[in-house]
């Protein structure tokens, strides 16, 4: 399978998470997957750029994220690099959180959905990763020409 790669840089803003998640529907139905993976990545995506428009405004270094996306060996990777060096917040499981929180959710919904998740903080700020396993990219589907009556 080859790969793909698409890096993007965001400002942070809570406009920012839209743009986030049109940018992986776009990249994600350009490669041909079915719905249920581009809801998937979407959702880790947006929790994701979210986290870092939150946590990172303000205080960040620089005043924008970074979006990356790979897609290898049947792989999707989906990161987020911010300029603030806090840590990440710790993981909770759903059932762990009150009903009627407001905030903390996000982390465990991309915990449920993605095959596995990581985060590393260096000085300049963190990079927190997601990944979902998608096969084989379908091909991607070309209109076939059609011929026209003789009429």
């Amino acid at each position: 399978m080859p790969s793909s790669t698409l890096k993007q840089d965001f400002p942070i803003s809570a406009t920012s998470v839209k743009h986030v998640r049109d940018c992986v529907r776009s990249f994600c139905v350009d490669l041909g997957f079915p719905s249920p993976i581009v809801d998937s990545a979407r959702l880790i995506a947006s929790e994701l750029a979210t986290n870092a428009v939150r946590h990172a405004k303000g205080h960040a270094v620089r005043a924008e994220f970074t979006l990356v996306l790979t897609l290898s060996g049947g792989r999707l990777d989906i990161a987020v690099w911010d300029y603030h060096p806090s840590p990440c917040p710790p993981l909770s499981n759903l059932a762990d959180i009150p009903p009627d929180a407001q905030h903390g959710r996000g982390l465990a919904m991309v915990c449920l959905d993605a095959a596995g998740f990581t985060w590393t903080r260096t000085p300049t700020g963190k990079l927190v990763s997601a990944w979902i396993q998608v096969g084989e990219a379908p091909a991607r589907r070309r209109p076939q020409p059609t011929q026209a009556g003789l009429f």
